[in-house]
């Protein structure tokens, strides 16, 4: 009497043989050969990570790819690549608004009289590569085959005798105009003068730059592609930087901005378009026009300084 009932604690041995048996299933997984016949192939195009790796510090290759940015105009002596750069780029910018300029003009505004026929040479625009001022000179107007020069670009202007043979531009043929054009002054004393514009400030740089390249194309219109360099102008670096107290400031309408209709000076209007004769050409003359009484342009876009 009097004993107290307990309860029997569960056998110590049944734990150990209950983890011994979920041991071996586990093994039994672990080593199960069909839990390994996955096909990773499809993986094979799937990056690691989508964060791309750092490069190195003497990995140059990103540096090579980047093309240099072109120096603000008027930076002291810009390489030559960056130059070309820049010119191509004014270049376009006189073709986009020449483009522009033509279609805002009547089409019988102009009369053009069409060139009388030439003799032409045998080399007529036959590359002659890289000359110097020497051997340019010997193209001269007294030459059947006749070359000029414009910023280094030497064109053959045989086709025109009676413009740089025995015409109005006649001291124009075996020299190079570039500073002529600059400056407005249609004067032989005013050839081969050779300057570096890109090291002038960016304001005097742009505008020499607009006048010489629309200077330039006219002549591709007139005359096609260049058919040689001039040596000076090879290594422009080298040349001294050109003057600004030879250049009168002119009302010039920056590129860019659209021309008011019809607000053009008729006489550079009829150069820069290649249109010869005048007759019938009506516009508004601009100042310098007036001073030479339409004998002499000063310059293309000086001239082109817009009322």
């Amino acid at each position: 009497m009097g004993q107290v009932c307990q309860r029997r604690a569960p056998a110590k041995e049944a734990k150990p043989a209950a983890l011994a048996q979920a041991a071996q299933e586990l093994v039994a997984k672990q080593h199960d050969p069909k839990r390994y016949n996955n096909d990773y192939s499809r993986f094979a195009n799937i990056e690691d990570s989508e964060e791309e790796e750092a490069p190195r510090a003497d990995d140059n290759s990103a540096e090579e790819q980047t093309p240099p940015e072109p120096p603000e105009m008027g930076k002291m002596n810009p390489t030559q690549e960056q130059r070309r750069r820049i010119k191509e780029d004014i270049m376009e910018l006189c073709r986009k608004r020449a483009a522009e300029d033509v279609r805002q003009v009547p089409e019988r505004l102009t009369e053009e009289e069409m060139p009388k026929a030439a003799k032409l040479p045998p080399d007529h625009k036959q590359p002659v590569g890289t000359l110097t001022v020497e051997q340019l000179a010997k193209y001269s107007c007294s030459n059947d085959r006749m070359l000029m020069s414009c910023h280094g670009d030497i064109f053959d202007v045989s086709s025109r005798p009676d413009v740089y043979g025995y015409g109005p531009k006649s001291w124009q043929a075996g020299k190079d105009i570039t500073w002529s054009v600059v400056t407005g002054k249609e004067k032989p004393n005013q050839c081969n003068r050779f300057y570096d514009v890109f090291k002038l400030d960016s304001d005097h740089c742009g505008r020499y730059l607009q006048m010489i390249c629309a200077r330039l194309l006219s002549l591709q219109e007139d005359f096609g592609e260049p058919v040689g360099r001039l040596d000076q102008f090879v290594n422009e670096r080298l040349l001294p930087a050109a003057p600004t107290d030879e250049v009168e400031d002119c009302k010039q309408q920056p590129l860019g901005l659209e021309m008011p209709r019809f607000a053009f000076c008729a006489f550079a209007f009829s150069l820069l378009y290649g249109f010869t004769g005048l007759k019938g050409l009506k516009g508004v003359f601009c100042e310098p026009c007036v001073q030479y009484q339409g004998k002499v342009l000063t310059s293309v876009l000086g001239c082109a300084g817009l009322q």
